[in-house]
C-alpha cells in the first residue's frame, strides 16, 4: 500500500513539475534570440485613434538573452520601399516592474531633400532641383517588448510610443512616405513562352495595414506609435 502511496505521489510531483516547465516563458529562461529579416515587420500607426499609414520590412539586429537581458541588442532599420528611413540602435536594456524589457537608444529619421530653385525672369522654364542631400536626425526612444517566446522560433511585438514634443520631425516625415505593400517568402515562376506570355508568374503573401470597419479617416494628433512584429530564431551557440 505505502509502494502504492509513494508511486502515485512521485507521478503528481513529476505531473506539477511538466506543467511548471511549460508555463514559464523560454525567452525568460534560457538561450538567445535572433532576427528572421524576412518575416519581421513595422507597422507605423499616428494619432490617438491609431491610423495604420502602412507598413514596412525590418532589417538589423537582434538578440536577446534571456540569462542577462540587460545584455540584449536591438539595432534595427525600417526599410519602406527599400530605402532606410529610420533606425534605432539600442544603448541600455531594463527589466520593467511587469517582467518586460525596456530598451532605450537612439532612433534616427534620415530623408532625402532636393534644393528647389526657382527662377522669377522672362525665360523661366520651371523649377531646378540641386543635389540630393540626406538629412538626419536623432533623438532617443524606448521600445518595450514582452520575454514570452517558446520553442525553436517565435514572434514578440516591440512597441514605441513618440510623442510630438520628444521628437517633433517625425510625424510628418511618416505621414508623407511612400508605404507601398509588404511581400513575404516572394517566389516568381517564368511560365512558357507562347503568344500568352506576360512575364514571370510571382506570388507570395501581402502585409497590409489593419483597417477594419471603424477604421479612422484621420489621425487624431502627433503621437507616432511604432509596433515592431519581430519574428525570432533560437540561436545555436554551436554554430557560432
Amino acid at each position: 500500500m505505502k509502494s502504492k502511496v509513494a508511486l502515485n505521489t512521485r507521478r503528481i510531483l513529476l505531473i506539477l513539475a511538466m506543467a511548471t516547465l511549460v508555463t514559464v516563458p523560454a525567452v525568460a529562461k534560457e538561450g538567445k534570440w535572433k532576427l528572421d529579416a524576412d518575416h519581421s515587420t513595422a507597422r507605423i500607426l499616428l494619432g490617438a485613434n491609431a491610423f495604420n499609414i502602412g507598413v514596412a520590412r525590418v532589417g538589423g539586429n537582434v538578440e536577446l538573452d534571456a540569462a542577462e537581458p540587460t545584455n540584449s541588442v536591438l539595432d534595427l532599420s525600417i526599410d519602406p520601399a527599400g530605402g532606410k528611413l529610420i533606425t534605432f540602435q539600442s544603448r541600455s536594456a531594463t527589466r520593467t516592474r511587469d517582467g518586460k524589457l525596456a530598451v532605450s537608444g537612439e532612433l534616427t529619421l534620415s530623408r532625402v531633400v532636393r534644393e528647389v530653385i526657382l527662377n522669377t525672369a522672362e525665360d523661366y522654364y520651371g523649377p531646378v532641383y540641386g543635389e540630393p542631400i540626406t538629412q538626419t536626425v536623432t533623438h532617443e526612444v524606448t521600445f518595450v517588448l514582452p520575454m514570452s517566446a517558446r520553442g525553436e522560433q517565435a514572434e514578440t511585438t516591440a512597441e514605441a510610443n513618440i510623442f510630438p514634443e520628444s521628437f517633433p520631425e517625425l510625424f510628418a516625415a511618416v505621414a508623407d512616405a511612400n508605404w507601398p505593400p509588404v511581400i513575404q517568402d516572394k517566389a516568381c515562376e517564368m511560365p512558357l513562352a507562347d503568344e500568352n506570355y506576360a512575364g514571370a508568374l510571382c506570388y507570395g503573401t501581402a502585409v497590409e495595414p489593419d483597417r477594419g470597419e471603424d477604421y479612422p479617416d484621420a489621425p487624431q494628433g502627433n503621437l507616432v506609435t511604432i509596433v515592431l512584429k519581430l519574428h525570432l530564431t533560437r540561436e545555436n551557440p554551436e554554430q557560432r
